[in-house]
């Protein structure tokens, strides 16, 4: 028997309405999943988990619990 669930199809247009653009979505994710990963490794739970992390990270964003910022680019490169 197969136990996994399926395959979860997410379309562009629910991205956009969480960030500008697809490819900032996927990197929010992606910084969100590391961060579960991490957190999960400090407390020694990473086995235990049911979900993968990118999934995780995901519903995160999309269900807008996720926040970001950016830092201003170029303020460290004119003080250089």
């Amino acid at each position: 028997m197969n136990t996994e669930k399926p395959t979860q199809y997410i379309s562009q247009e629910r991205m956009r309405e969480v960030a500008e653009n697809i490819y900032e979505a996927v990197m929010i994710t992606a910084l969100e999943a590391r961060r579960i990963n991490l957190h999960n490794k400090m407390l020694g739970t990473q086995e235990d988990r049911a979900e993968k992390v990118t999934t995780m990270a995901l519903d995160r964003l999309l269900g807008d619990e996720l926040r970001y910022d950016y830092q201003p680019a170029g303020d460290d490169e004119a003080a250089e």
